[in-house]
């Protein structure tokens, strides 16, 4: 799902259709995905399970602090600036960037690689990863699955490392936090790009 009220998401709901928000959707407009398909599931005479819903991120972890930004923002040889250029550019285009303001009078001249980065990248350690994941849920409210959006491993070992402390350290905590048992975890990550 990627515009924000996206009717298409009520029919999902209709259909009994998983849906899965995307990455580069602002975190603001996700709630609007789970009430159409709330709505969706309304008509079709069944209540949304939470756990059914998926919503994507694009997820760095590192061990350290300046690992993380720099390979995750700031380097201009970083995967992830190189995504969210293009990204930028092919909206601005299409007319679609919508999807990456805060609201749909902000004025285009604000939407840079940097604005995105840093609204659109979750990146740090696995404690501030953990706590971004945990904010994410605050504000979208509850659903099963996060979508690690990964970028093309530039570094293949910084690649590695990051979705093994996602799935060994990040994860285990947001769902500690969240006090999801043990058997069944309440947020679980899957990768995607």
């Amino acid at each position: 799902m990627l515009a924000p009220y996206s009717k298409g998401v009520i029919k999902m709901g209709e259909r009994d259709f998983h849906p899965l928000s995307a990455n580069f959707l602002l975190s603001k407009w996700l709630r609007s995905h789970w009430q159409n398909y709330c709505e969706g599931k309304r008509k079709a005479g069944e209540t949304a399970n939470p756990d059914d819903w998926r919503i994507a991120r694009t997820i760095f972890v590192a061990d350290d602090d300046k690992v993380a930004r720099r390979y995750g923002r700031d380097d201009a040889m970083s995967p992830y600036r190189y995504y969210w250029r293009m990204l930028l550019y092919k909206n601005l285009k299409a007319g679609r960037q919508i999807v990456f303001k805060v609201d749909p009078s902000q004025p285009d001249s604000e939407l840079t690689e940097d604005y995105l980065l840093d609204n659109l990248v979750i990146y740090g350690t696995p404690d501030k990863v953990a706590e971004e994941i945990l904010k994410l849920r605050e504000e979208a409210g509850d659903f099963g699955e996060i979508v690690y959006a990964g970028m093309d491993w530039v570094d293949p070992a910084l690649a590695k490392r990051s979705m093994k402390l996602m799935a060994t350290e990040v994860m285990p905590r947001v769902n500690r936090a969240i006090g999801s048992k043990q058997d069944r975890p309440r947020v679980v990550a899957t990768a995607g790009s």
